[in-house]
Parts: structure tokens; sequence; C-alpha cells
């Protein structure tokens, strides 16, 4: 484990990131992608993700948090200052997170920490807190049924799961959508969630814990996403 995380990319200030702009009809929103535990910003490029976002107008930005930034607690700082901040004030309209797996999880923390700052959440086979905490959750019967003192449990991942609490209960609360493959390993970690959430903001399909299936997903996601945010 010690030998892993010294093989750990450095984390840097700003932090760094690719931009794909939308053509002449970008410009209102801003997809932030983050990536999945191993994977970098560069791989969303590989994946189609930007090129998904120009046939629907969107700008993206993806954005290299890689496993360090979240090991030395240092992501939202990062996320904020050099991200999110600056697109606010280039004037985009609507801001929204896109994680994949760990990324997923990071942009929960996000939310959950700075409401105000997105307009929305894409989760693509994400990564939803520990056995411990998604029991807990599971116990309840419920989503809406969750109560918990948090004896045992990380404080984060409470906050994190009490944020999908309100949001899912709320008509009006920030927009999450996920995706994910019917045979991903993570999925089982779901059911709570999935039963709270509106059936048009889940979008399942035959696959794995792969690009390969996120990027469908993304495609479908991102139509639905261009209806909302267009004129």
């Amino acid at each position: 484990m010690l030998s892993a995380c010294l093989r750990l990319p450095p984390t840097e200030s700003p932090i760094p990131h690719v931009i794909t702009t939308g053509g002449d009809e970008s410009g209102k929103t801003l997809i932030v992608m983050l990536p999945g535990r191993g994977d970098r910003a560069e791989t969303f490029i590989d994946a189609g993700f930007a090129d998904i976002g120009t046939q629907h107008h969107f700008d993206t930005i993806a954005v290299d948090a890689h496993f360090g930034y979240y090991r030395q607690r240092s992501l939202l700082p990062r996320l904020r200052e050099d991200i999110i901040e600056p697109a606010r004030a280039q004037g985009y309209e609507n801001i929204w997170l896109l994680g994949v797996s760990m990324g997923g999880f990071g942009s929960l923390l996000y939310a959950q920490a700075h409401p105000d700052d997105i307009d929305g959440l894409i989760l693509l086979a994400p990564y939803v807190g520990s056995d411990k905490i998604v029991a807990d959750v599971k116990a309840a019967g419920t989503l809406s049924n969750w109560e918990t003192d948090g004896k045992g449990l990380r404080d984060y991942e409470v906050d994190v799961w009490r944020w999908l609490q309100a949001q899912t209960a709320d008509p009006d609360g920030t927009p999450v959508f996920i995706g994910y493959g019917r045979s991903d390993s993570l999925a089982g970690a779901y059911g709570p969630l999935l039963d709270a959430m509106q059936p048009s903001k889940v979008f399942a399909r035959d696959g794995e814990h792969k690009w390969t299936t996120w990027t469908p997903i993304w495609a479908s996601i991102a139509s639905e996403l261009g209806s909302r945010t267009s004129p």
C-alpha cells in the first residue's frame, strides 16, 4: 500500500485540466469531469466524452483529479478555486459535475460542501462509500426512512448520504443523474438511492465497470441534459 502511495502523481496548484469548447453555440453549460482512481484527465478525451459534449454544445473541463488530491484532502479547494469559481466568473449559467467511479464520490463531496456552486450531478458507476455506510442505509429499508447517529461511520460518508437523502426528497433539489452497467461490481450499493430517484434520471445498461459502458450512457444523459438546458 505504501509503495502504491509513493507512485502517486504529484498534486499541483492550480490543478491540471483539459478544456474542450462546444462550438459557437456553447458557453452556457459547462461539464466538469472527474476521473476514477487510476485514470487521468486525458482518459475522458480518449473515451470520447469531450466529443459527446461538443455534439450537444457543452463546454467540458476534464480535471486531472487523481487519488493524490483525495489523500491530501485538497480536491475540494482545488476544484473550487481553480475550476468552479473561474468558470462562474466567465459567465457560465449551468455548471454540472460529472464523476466516474471515485470521481462520482468526489462530485458528491463537492456538492455536499458547496451546494450553491453547481447546478447538477452526473454520476457514472459512482463509488458511494464503504460497505458500512451502505449497509446502514439499506437497513432502513428506504433512503427516506434512514436515520443514523453516525457511530462507527465516517462523517464525510454520512454527510454525502444525508445530502442525497435531502435532494431526492425535494422536487426542487439539485438534479442528480446516475448511470451504471448492470454487471458493475458497485451496482449493488445503489438500491436505496435508485428507489428514491425519478426513473427518468436513472440510466442502466448491460456492461461492467468499464469506459465502454460509460461512454454510451454519457451520450444518453448528454442528450437529455441538452434538452433541459437549451433555451
